[in-house]
């Protein structure tokens, strides 16, 4: 009765765990065309185990009863049932290692030849249970119809045992394709099944092997096939987390593979003529047309309106054919009810590992967001958004730049004409961190005003300037103001003026060794910018004109607007040295400013013949390297002293 009772247990349960896929009806659970793409999909190799688990529990469950009734009657029933249970556990046992190659990423790769190779032992039995009634290795009924095992029984169970310990040879080389969580359980549920398989291999009257196996199934499906954190409750489909593990496992596979992402970019222009339910319709229409398009590949819907299909061992040919059927699709009318609309998607192909070697670099390429509505359906090539991504982390390593005090202020002269020395300074961000070696603020300063931590490096600037006004004793070494320069983001907060007068207050330095330095394009925006430099300059500050040259070249705003100074852009001076049009247009529009009454600085001066061009031309004020480079503190105050004594001499 125990024995009895175990295997009716065994029978329930997997009859269980099979009504409950096949009630859920997953997109996973739903065969493809191409056997391989079975073969290497987990979900179907798991739904065939638990078809077989099922088989193989009845025939024994019905074995069982039929042996209590042995005779001629019902011998051949009884030989039948014994036949479908060894012929269906063994492949059951088969199933498993294939599942568990799947799910560690082994079977990403594999070519035809392996698949034959390891179906071998599995095909040698199967022709050996289909033999058993001529041969009766296995099996048999002797006159009183009493069931008998075989000499070769041993056999099955030997190529059981390998199936298994296949699993876990598989189990314990791939465990990092494996989340953390999921390993302990995995490697539990793999050692009740080995366990239940040897107990009646040695103790056949135990009969607790097809027990051990339904609760391993059981628990399988419970932890990695039906959990609800791997299904997505609109689509059905699998999501982000079940995104994360599957790729955990491609990658770890070490297998050139594709993952293909999908965003809708105009959905929510239809949220004004549909309800959140029929938006919620779309999605589903969508996600159903991919999940026949990409038939065979796992679909995800990992965010909001974002799809992805990830396509193991793939080197570009299938993904290729697939973002081309989407884009085809996606420059069609899609229906719903009696609406026709077109929706427009950007489709994504990133290289496994080639762009995606890490989960890292799955999250980073996932948070990735930039829509143009203006380009509508488009195929997204992947340096877009790799110069994203680069962007991103850049302002990233800025955040803890800021955190960890790695800015640095470095001063580069502004030598006078009239005075034959320097006068003036520029202040200039440069940040200590091997992260930045070599990278020009050109490329990392627009990054830090898109991401807003412009904020933070534009007080700490002012801040070092006011600091080192205070303590280094330049102005009595005749330097009469430093250049800080101002980002149009920093007047998006409306404190700067409070925040700066409260920094110079705290050091006690005179407004006028300050001089804000903004760009001829930022002075001409937003009444948000006018008003902020309105607001500092009736405070007390002065201005320069950064880049003039370079924009619109405004001489109007210079009316209108009190500058300090203007700075005519380099790039000016340099194609004046080759360009005679250039050259008279430099040397006009220096003349036209100094009629103004501002100062002209010329920057970029590296020769002797171009700062004997920027004096001729009548510029004031000269910068560049043929005076110095920007220099630290220390450096530059060595400079001044140096400057200082060569002029006395």
């Amino acid at each position: 009765m125990f024995d009895y009772n175990l295997e009716n247990a065994a029978w329930i349960l997997s009859l269980f765990c099979l009504l409950y896929c096949l009630v859920v009806n997953r997109r996973q659970y739903r065969m493809a065309k191409c056997i391989k793409n079975n073969l290497m999909n987990q979900h179907m190799v798991f739904i065939l185990s638990v078809i077989c688990l099922n088989i193989t529990s009845a025939s024994s469950v019905v074995g069982t009863i039929l042996t209590s009734y042995a005779s001629a009657r019902v011998a051949l029933w009884q030989f039948l049932f014994h036949t479908a249970y060894y012929l269906f556990h063994i492949t059951m046992s088969f199933l498993l290692a294939l599942y568990f190659l799947d799910i560690t990423g082994a079977s990403v790769g594999k070519k035809d030849n392996f698949y034959i190779l390891f179906s071998i032992p599995y095909l040698l039995i199967v022709l050996l249970i289909l033999f058993n009634p001529f041969s009766k290795v296995c099996f048999y009924l002797d006159s009183s119809y009493v069931y008998h095992r075989g000499r070769w029984m041993l056999v099955l169970y030997a190529c059981g045992m390998f199936y298994l310990l296949m699993c876990f040879a598989v189990f314990f080389r791939h465990i990092r394709a494996i989340s953390r969580t999921d390993r302990m359980e995995v490697g539990t549920m793999l050692f009740l099944s080995v366990l239940g398989v040897l107990l009646q291999a040695f103790f056949p009257q135990m009969k607790v092997e097809l027990f051990a196996e339904a609760l391993t199934i059981l628990g399988i499906m419970v932890m990695l096939e039906e959990r609800s954190g791997h299904v997505d409750a609109l689509t059905g489909v699998l999501n982000r987390l079940a995104l994360v593990e599957f790729s955990r496992r491609v990658i770890e596979s070490g297998k050139q593979s594709r993952l293909l992402l999908v965003k809708l970019i105009n959905l929510d222009q239809f949220a004004k003529l549909f309800a959140g339910r029929e938006i919620d319709n779309l999605i589903l229409l969508v996600s159903e047309w991919l999940s026949t398009v990409a038939d065979g590949y796992d679909l995800f819907h990992y965010r909001d309106r974002d799809f992805a299909i990830l396509l193991p061992n793939d080197r570009g040919e299938a993904a290729e054919t697939l973002a081309n059927a989407i884009l085809q699709r996606f420059g069609e009318d899609w229906k719903t009810g009696p609406v026709n609309f077109r929706l427009e998607a950007e489709i994504w192909v990133a290289r496994i590992p080639e762009d995606v070697a890490t989960l890292n670099d799955l999250d980073e390429l996932l948070a990735v967001r930039f829509r143009d509505l203006n380009r509508g359906t488009r195929r997204v090539e992947f340096h877009e958004v790799s110069a994203f991504q680069r962007n991103r982390h850049m302002a990233q390593a800025l955040r803890d730049a800021v955190a960890h005090h790695k800015l640095q202020v470095w001063y580069q002269p502004i030598w006078s004409v009239e005075e034959n020395r320097t006068i003036a300074a520029e202040a200039l961000l440069r940040i200590d961190d091997e992260e930045f070696r070599g990278i020009s603020p050109e490329v990392y300063i627009p990054v830090a005003e898109q991401s807003g931590v412009i904020r933070e490096i534009g007080l700490f600037v002012f801040e070092a300037v006011c600091r080192f006004v205070r303590d280094s004793g330049v102005r009595k070494m005749g330097l009469c103001y430093i250049n800080v320069n101002l980002s149009v983001y920093q007047f998006l907060h409306d404190d700067l003026t409070e925040r700066f007068e409260s920094i110079r207050t705290q050091y006690g330095i005179p407004r006028e060794t300050i001089n804000l330095e903004i760009t001829e394009s930022a002075s001409s925006q937003t009444p948000v910018v006018k008003t902020g430099l309105d607001t500092l300059r009736i405070t007390g500050y002065h201005f320069s004109l950064d880049d003039f040259g370079t924009g619109y070249s405004n001489f109007a705003q210079l009316l209108r607007t009190e500058y300090k100074n203007v700075k005519i852009d380099k790039s000016l001076l340099w194609d004046a040295d080759n360009n005679e049009h250039t050259a008279r247009m430099l040397d006009n529009m220096i003349r036209v400013i100094r009629s103004l009454g501002c100062n002209v600085v010329q920057e970029g001066v590296e020769t002797p013949a171009q700062l004997e061009r920027s004096v001729n031309s009548g510029a004031n004020l000269i910068q560049g390297y043929y005076f110095s480079r920007p220099l630290p503190e220390k450096d530059f105050l060595d400079y001044l002293l140096r400057a200082d004594k060569e002029s006395s001499d």
